[in-house]
């Protein structure tokens, strides 16, 4: 076959291989879950869905294609049969994502000191810790919100001052921010491993990790925080008498 052909042959199956590669892995935030409709949200609603889509896309979308494009052209550098290699290489490529390919070795070529390169996957940790503590400060400011709501709807229900049917409507808001709560969490939590797994690849290298280790531990304990109000959010929201 011409190498033109063959040129042009790779070039397609790149190109599809990104685009089912972003599709299925990126995460999309939920809105307001399925509970059917329910007052506009309200601004630290509003809010707190911006955050997490924003962590969202910064967990998956740009982690993930960044390590499918590196992964392809790993791909395409191997022995055998090229077009092959790059499929290969970009599901690779998505699977460990942000630390093996986007995130370790451009650090690496960007710092050779071992001290310098730390300090800056450090900052670069407690950046995004700043942001996620945004995060986790507006999902309270909701989660403050959502207990007193409840506590008003159990109330009026059970005095008969709403019907069953008005008393679902208000609780289905409160079960949608649970949803997106706990879509974040799961998106909190890939984005810790990230990190978890780019320590290891510094760890593995010889490098003291310590600083790093140091940042990644406060990103468990908010994340471990937020979850604590989650579980106790579903708690309050099965006790309630319109639960089922």
């Amino acid at each position: 076959m011409p190498i033109e052909s063959r040129t042009g042959r790779n070039l397609l199956y790149f190109s599809l291989t990104l685009a089912l590669v972003q599709t299925g892995c990126a995460t999309t935030s939920t809105s307001s879950g399925g509970y059917g409709a329910r007052a506009p949200l309200t601004p630290a609603e509003q809010r707190m869905r911006q955050q997490s889509s924003q962590l969202d896309a910064k967990t998956s979308l740009q982690g993930c294609a960044a390590g499918a494009v590196a992964g392809a052209l790993l791909g395409m550098l191997s022995d055998g049969k090229r077009s092959n290699n790059m499929m290969i290489g970009a599901a690779a490529g998505c699977a460990v994502g942000l630390a093996a390919n986007a995130y370790v070795q451009s650090k690496r070529q960007q710092y050779q000191n071992d001290e310098q390169r730390i300090a800056a996957m450090t900052a670069d940790v407690r950046a995004e810790n700043a942001r996620i503590s945004n995060l986790i400060a507006t999902s309270e400011e909701v989660i403050a919100a959502d207990r007193k709501r409840l506590a008003q709807v159990n109330a009026a229900y059970r005095s008969k001052a709403i019907s069953s049917e008005q008393a679902r409507r208000d609780l289905a808001g409160v079960k949608a921010n649970r949803d997106q709560m706990q879509s974040t969490i799961n998106s909190l939590k890939t984005k810790q491993q990230d990190w978890v797994d780019i320590s290891n690849l510094e760890r593995q290298s010889g490098t003291n990790t310590a600083q790093l280790d140091h940042e990644i531990g406060v990103l468990k304990k908010r994340i471990s925080g937020l979850e604590q109000e989650v579980a106790l959010m579903d708690k309050q929201i099965n006790a309630s008498p319109v639960a089922g």
